[in-house]
């Protein structure tokens, strides 16, 4: 395993047989496992930082370490990733009844995040592109199915309420990513863990 080389490809889009072939094989290197760890263990203490209130929500700061082990493990490894914050997270710090769905929306969010991230270079476009999917697809739409197979009532009457809460947050979550990654990318990359991408700052396309 601490013998995978790891890949530095940069790819225009995810939907490339190559890209899954170097996500697969970067799952095996122990270098990116231990990046995971430290991610989840990072996740578990980001969740203890007070979140800063918007309008009628929180911004709350998991998200910081999921799009960066989205970013430097890929879909692959991202997903195991996900699974085990998850779970372990449920753990240390339950809240109310276990409940899969959203242990499936935690690794649908971490692969949105891969796939707007990993192998590709980042722009502010794709910062923000991630948590519109993220927000809208994964927070919103999915989680109001799960409170519903929760809680009951019509589906709408969930999902409106956490569509608006997750539309004030998409760009706070964009603008603290784009502040984190410029920050790390230069690092990342000198460690090998990423592509070299960056000169400068984060562009906007």
């Amino acid at each position: 395993m601490s013998q995978t080389r790891i890949p530095m490809n940069l790819y225009r889009t995810p939907f490339t047989p190559a890209y899954w072939r170097e996500a697969n094989a970067c799952a095996k290197a122990l270098k990116l496992l231990m990046f995971a760890a430290l991610m989840v263990a990072m996740t578990r203490a980001l969740s203890l930082i007070p979140g800063i209130p918007i309008a009628h929500t929180k911004l709350t700061w998991g998200f910081l370490a999921r799009g960066l082990c989205a970013l430097v493990c890929g879909p692959t490894l991202g997903l195991i990733f996900a699974f085990v914050e998850d779970i372990l997270g449920f753990i240390l710090q339950p809240t109310g009844d276990f409940f899969p769905g959203y242990t499936l929306s935690t690794m649908a969010g971490v692969l949105v995040y891969a796939l707007c991230f990993y192998r590709a270079k980042i722009t502010v476009w794709r910062l923000v592109l991630a948590n519109v999917l993220v927000n809208l697809l994964v927070n919103a739409a999915m989680g109001s199915v799960w409170t519903v197979m929760m809680r009951g009532g019509v589906y709408w009457a969930w999902f409106v309420p956490s569509l608006i809460k997750n539309l004030v947050t998409i760009i706070p979550k964009a603008a603290v990513l784009y502040v984190l990654f410029q920050a790390l990318l230069p690092i990342l990359q000198r460690m090998n863990l990423i592509p070299k991408q960056v000169d400068g700052a984060i562009k906007v396309f």
